[in-house]
């Protein structure tokens, strides 16, 4: 099921500004900070499939491994949509 289009758009304006620093433009984590934190690939659909968008959601909220937790600097809508935005990265 795609996500509403709305969310995607919003998710996508949210995740530019916070998460490609590490996580890439594409997801894929291939960026000079990801050589230090080393993020996940969020294109790879082994990796979508065994993550729920509640387990996504709390990642984002409250950090995990090297991330750090997002739940005070944005709402829970905004990394709700977030999460909406990585769901359309599947190769």
């Amino acid at each position: 099921k795609e996500p509403p289009r709305n969310s995607v758009v919003r998710g996508r304006a949210v995740y530019e500004a916070r998460c490609t620093r590490c996580h890439g433009a594409d997801g894929a984590g291939r960026t000079r900070m990801a050589e230090i934190v080393e993020p996940p690939d969020m294109t790879d659909p082994a990796w979508q499939r065994q993550r729920s968008n509640a387990r996504m959601i709390a990642s984002v909220a409250d950090g995990r491994g090297q991330m750090p937790a997002f739940k005070k600097k944005l709402s829970r809508q905004e990394i709700a949509a977030s999460i909406a935005y990585v769901r359309t990265f599947r190769r």
